[in-house]
């Protein structure tokens, strides 16, 4: 064997100087034999190996720190050393794999210097236990890939127009971010008993999952049942350790033949309620993961946010196009009342005064409507409103009454029109053209199977009224809107003490107070 002093001199010290650096260093040193046996072990080596000089001391190095799959290769670069005076480690600063006493592997920097001490090989190994800075190191990757799937996944969601492509995505990623091998995904379906349903939509190699896949998609689950439904009321995610040992996985009797041990799940919130729950499988018991748990929840938290703003944008989109409908139909309105007004005027003076007084009915109606959020209109406030204004006197010239009613946004637009005919009506030629004349304005809902509004407009204490020869715009307006707008009709009688009109039509949701 060729001495390795002839090919790569190592630096030649006495052995009496061994002892300073092993007591003085402040990283773990290990001196080892060219046979591979320790010479000599301080005190930084046995706190991190865990073995006492003693018991180092005399055995080889590689059963003491390092692990079996490296052992041969360590056995191979030192008899390389010692044929050739060369090793691809020596005199470098690496990291590595060791073990602990106690079996456990950790990793280590280490570096390797051979010595020649009075005249014999020695081998020193300095070696710094960097562990924790690994695990520092795995967590700030462990934290910028969270923060990466979470903002890939958010980012995706909001330019995805389906909820199916937006839980696949999620499945996918958190398959992704755990390791997990298979995801699947329960929607909510609503109803007089609300339960669970599969989606049918899944994420993973299904192959060694196929009695599970059969079973899910076949069951549903009520709110507290099993993992979906314990997800469903609690709305926070859950974990189970063991699927075999849980009543929260009622179908644990296909857990042995699928290979199922663990299970967990979070929901997806949109505006306070679970729009989804997603539910994921491992092969091998998985210890609760608390970070895992907080990382899915803020994912839920997140894509239900941006489905959140999109049906937001969808009901603003809405919105905008029933605006535009409102104010195309309003314009219609006033350029029609406008033409007909101004088809009966007699001078601009006439027209401005009649036409002004219908765009403020009008108006008036508008802001009743906007007020109820364009829900629905009390009809006694509408009467208020439209016909109150003219009455002078009017506890003994008007009487209303009639049953606790709304109406929808159109129905109140409609009634509000054919009130300002009427009282403007009454106004110029009828019974609040003169002191005797009473208005009396009732309303209420017609008994049967199909329900109608009856309106009745009863104008009194007139004298010597007679039937118009010839129809208005006001009464053509009247007529025209009671049909067209209500769906239903007018009957209109005349009499010389007064006038009567009595409008009926449907009301598809009629509202009365109990």
């Amino acid at each position: 064997m060729t001495s390795p002093s002839l090919r790569t001199p190592p630096t030649t010290e006495s052995l009496a100087v061994l002892p300073l650096v092993l007591e003085t260093a402040l990283d773990g040193v290990v001196v080892m034999g060219t046979d591979g046996v320790m010479r000599d072990w301080n005190h930084q080596a046995e706190s991190i190996f865990g073995w006492s000089r003693a018991e180092a001391v005399g055995r080889p190095l590689a059963d003491l720190i390092i692990p079996e799959p490296l052992r041969q290769a360590h056995r191979e670069g030192l008899d390389r050393f010692l044929k050739t005076g060369e090793g691809p480690l020596l005199g470098r600063r690496i990291e590595v794999t060791a073990i602990r006493k106690s079996g456990a592997e950790f990793a280590i920097e280490l570096s390797i210097s051979p010595v020649n001490m009075d005249g014999s090989i020695f081998f020193l190994g300095f070696i710094r236990d960097i562990s924790e800075r690994r695990r520092h190191e795995e967590f700030l990757k462990r934290q910028a890939r969270e923060a990466e799937v979470l903002n890939h996944v958010t980012t995706l969601a909001a330019e995805t127009e389906s909820l199916d492509e937006i839980l696949r995505l999620c499945l996918a990623s958190v398959c992704e971010l755990t390791g997990w091998p298979a995801g699947h995904a329960y929607l909510p379906q609503r109803g007089a008993s609300p339960r669970l349903a599969s989606s049918m939509i899944w994420h993973g190699d299904l192959s060694r999952f196929s009695a599970l896949k059969a079973i899910t998609e076949a069951t549903t689950f009520g709110p507290g049942e099993g993992l979906p439904g314990r997800i469903w009321s609690r709305r926070e995610p859950c974990w189970i350790l063991d699927v075999d040992h849980s009543d929260a996985f009622p179908r644990a009797w296909l857990a042995e033949e699928v290979g199922v041990r663990s299970a967990f799940g979070f929901p997806i919130m949109s505006g306070g309620d679970v729009t989804a729950i997603l539910e994921f499988f491992s092969h091998e018991a998985a210890e609760l993961d608390p970070r895992l748990l907080h990382i899915v929840r803020a994912l839920g938290q997140q894509v239900g946010r941006v489905l959140e703003r999109r049906a937001v944008q969808e009901r603003q989109a809405l919105l905008l196009a029933e605006l535009d409908h409102r104010a195309k139909n309003m314009l219609a309105v006033v350029i029609g009342m406008a033409d007909q007004t101004a088809r009966r005027s007699d001078s601009l003076e006439s027209f401005q005064e009649t036409f002004s007084a219908r765009v403020g009915a009008l108006a008036r109606g508008y802001t009743l409507i906007t007020a109820s959020r364009w829900r629905t209109t009390s009809l006694e406030a509408i009467v208020r409103e439209i016909v109150e204004p003219y009455v002078a006197d009017g506890q003994a010239q008007m009487e209303m009454s009639g049953d606790a009613m709304v109406l929808s946004p159109k129905a109140a637009l409609a009634v509000t029109m054919i009130l300002h005919e009427l009282v403007s009506n009454a106004t110029k030629y009828g019974a609040l053209s003169m002191p005797s004349g009473r208005i009396n304005i009732r309303w209420a809902v017609s008994a049967g199977s199909r329900r109608r509004v009856e309106l009745e407009w009863r104008e009194t204490g007139m004298i010597g009224l007679q039937r118009p020869t010839r129809r208005g715009f006001g009464a053509k307006l009247i007529e025209a809107t009671a049909s067209r707008e209500l769906g239903g009709d007018v009957t209109t009688e005349f009499a010389p003490e007064g006038v009567r009109y009595r409008f009926r039509f449907p009301e598809p949701d009629i509202q009365t107070a109990a």
